[in-house]
């Protein structure tokens, strides 16, 4: 028996172990997993936020595509650039946010049941989700080309610094057009961009030397009138010398024939 009961102490010690004797986490390990869940936090945040971005920014891209493809079409029928969304609306159809408070609350205040179909007068409209405002014209370089230049840039308090932009322009001489899309590093608002060809841009900076030469030519000619004006002003106010006394025998012709002179 007492061999017995000793045994059944001993498996009863060994299954009912006190806790104090189990092991725990250690300092160290607790400080690595902290470090570990730090280190994943600030790896995919930026890289959610990228992401984000970059599917916001497809609607831009959209937009301007389709508007460029529209006036493309539109110039080989018509044979012009148009100013408003009206002559584009026969190749696409475009839709716009129309809340009041859009430009300010951006997608906050943008829903399908403010979402209607562009005007045809229109050459601006916010993206159906409120998050672009897309702006669109033509431009004429100084030599006479026209380009059409769209761009679609962030909009809305909490996106307008954050988004990236998306701009195109169509050339008609080269009947290419260009977009361009920015990333997350270069965010905010961006200018329109040209799409200039490199003969349009040597002729065009050929027009604006020969500009800033004729204006220099006239602001030249200007100044020197400027200054025979002022010189022929002091001439005539300057005092008048006059001789008080001649000399009685002389012709009264030369300087030296003059005893004194004066002012009047």
């Amino acid at each position: 028996m007492g061999s017995s009961s000793m045994i059944r102490k001993a498996f009863i010690a060994k299954k009912f172990k006190s806790p104090n004797h189990e092991q725990g986490f250690t300092i160290v390990e607790i400080l690595l997993v902290t470090l570990i869940i730090g280190l994943t936090t600030g790896i995919s945040l930026p890289l959610l936020t990228a992401f984000s971005n970059k599917t916001k920014q497809k609607e831009a891209t959209l937009i301007v595509n389709r508007i460029l493809k529209a006036v493309k079409a539109n110039y080989a029928l018509e044979a012009f650039l148009p100013n408003e969304i009206g002559p584009l609306n026969k190749f696409a159809s475009f839709q716009k946010c129309i809340s009041n408070e859009v430009e300010l609350k951006g997608n906050k205040v943008c829903n399908s049941n403010n979402i209607v179909k562009t005007d045809i007068g229109d050459n601006f409209f916010y993206s159906p989700s409120g998050n672009y405002k897309v702006e669109f014209k033509t431009a004429e370089t100084i030599n006479s080309d026209i380009t059409f230049q769209v761009r679609a840039i962030p909009n809305g308090i909490d996106y307008i610094d954050s988004g990236s932009s998306v701009v195109g322009c169509f050339n008609p001489i080269l009947g290419e057009s260009i977009i361009r899309e920015y990333s997350i590093l270069n965010t905010g608002e961006k200018k329109f961009i040209s799409c200039l060809t490199a003969l349009q841009v040597t002729e065009a900076e050929r027009s604006r030397i020969a500009e800033e030469d004729r204006i220099s030519e006239q602001a030249r000619i200007a100044e020197k009138a400027r200054i025979a004006e002022k010189a022929r002003i002091a001439e005539e106010l300057k005092p008048k010398e006059k001789c008080f006394h001649w000399n009685p025998r002389s012709a009264k012709k030369k300087r030296t024939d003059c005893w004194v002179w004066g002012y009047e």
